[in-house]
């Protein structure tokens, strides 16, 4: 989420962003509106409350000299203070939450180097890696494999849990196990800290790492607890520091995770139907990495050679 300061100070950075995104300015101006509101009413309830403090002090004062006729006619003048305050604290709450809100599903800035395109095809290519490989003879398909070595059990599956969910058997179980381990031990080595993260958070933690109002209709939630399945392990790792302060020294943090992933996917009919593409519930390998702005650019050259 952008910091306030930026709608504040910096907003035209923000609203040349949404132009190469081609996205309309609206947004913005709803946060800097909800903004300069909660101020304004943070100002007006300060004010209220010390013409409050200032007047029990008044009361204790009067009280002390023996003027009951004073303290009575001060505490008759600031009798309605208390309920005009808490109607400003609700009216100033309502508004920071209105604001932010709003500011969550902004996006972040671009970075100078990204191309700018209408769609997809101002896509540019970024690198490539190895040779695609040539064989003599007709590969198959992964729904064809997994039927052949029955590695894969979707219909006992779906009798236990709906459609979309499978039972992963035999070698290919144990392959995903042997990948995650290879995977693990490789990012390690460059640095990372192991961490197998909750597979559940509540919704405090995921609103500071993604927009709900789009993310949450592909959720599952967990009722009554109120708590969400993760969709990702990179939700709890990058909630994992939440209402702390990094000491810049101990910056970067390289992590990389290893969780079960949920999610309610609805796939197009046809070929993602069949098989384990599209699938509820999955396995991924993340890392994440905490850093200085400034180093983003080649943190996540990094990330890139990782995989």
């Amino acid at each position: 989420m952008l910091d306030i300061h930026m709608f504040r100070d910096n907003h035209e950075q923000i609203r040349a962003d949404h132009d190469k995104r081609g996205l309309s300015h609206e947004k913005i101006d709803q946060v800097i509106h909800f903004d300069k509101l909660w101020l304004n009413l943070q100002h007006q309830t300060n004010q209220l409350r010390q013409q409050k403090n200032t007047a029990a002090k008044g009361i204790s004062e009067a009280k002390k000299s023996g003027d009951e006729a004073k303290a009575q006619a001060i505490l008759a003048e600031v009798a309605s203070l208390g309920a005009e305050i808490s109607q400003l604290e609700a009216k100033t709450q309502e508004a920071i939450e209105q604001r932010d809100s709003i500011r969550m599903s902004i996006p972040n800035i671009l970075h100078p180097e990204v191309p700018q395109g209408a769609d997809e095809s101002g896509n540019t290519v970024h690198s490539t890696y190895g040779k695609k490989p040539e064989f003599n003879f007709e590969p198959r398909t992964h729904n064809e494999l997994i039927e052949m070595n029955k590695w894969v059990d979707l219909k006992r599956a779906a009798k236990i849990a709906g459609s979309r969910f499978f039972f992963l058997k035999g070698d290919l179980a144990r392959l995903e196990l042997a990948l995650q381990n290879y995977a693990v031990d490789f990012i390690r080595k460059r640095g990372y800290t192991f961490v197998q993260p909750p597979v559940m958070m509540n919704r405090k933690a995921y609103e500071g790492v993604t927009d709900l109002g789009d993310f949450e209709t592909v959720m599952y939630g967990i009722e009554p607890d109120k708590y969400y399945m993760i969709a990702t392990s990179e939700h709890p790792l990058t909630s994992m520091y939440m209402d702390e302060t990094i000491p810049e020294e101990q910056l970067p943090l390289k992590i990389v995770g290893v969780s079960p992933c949920f999610r309610r996917e609805v796939g197009s009919h046809g070929q993602s139907d069949l098989g384990i593409w599209r699938v509820h519930q999955f396995t991924k390998i993340e890392q994440i990495v905490f850093a200085k702005p400034e180093e983003s650019w080649a943190i996540h050259e990094e990330l890139l050679q990782n995989c």
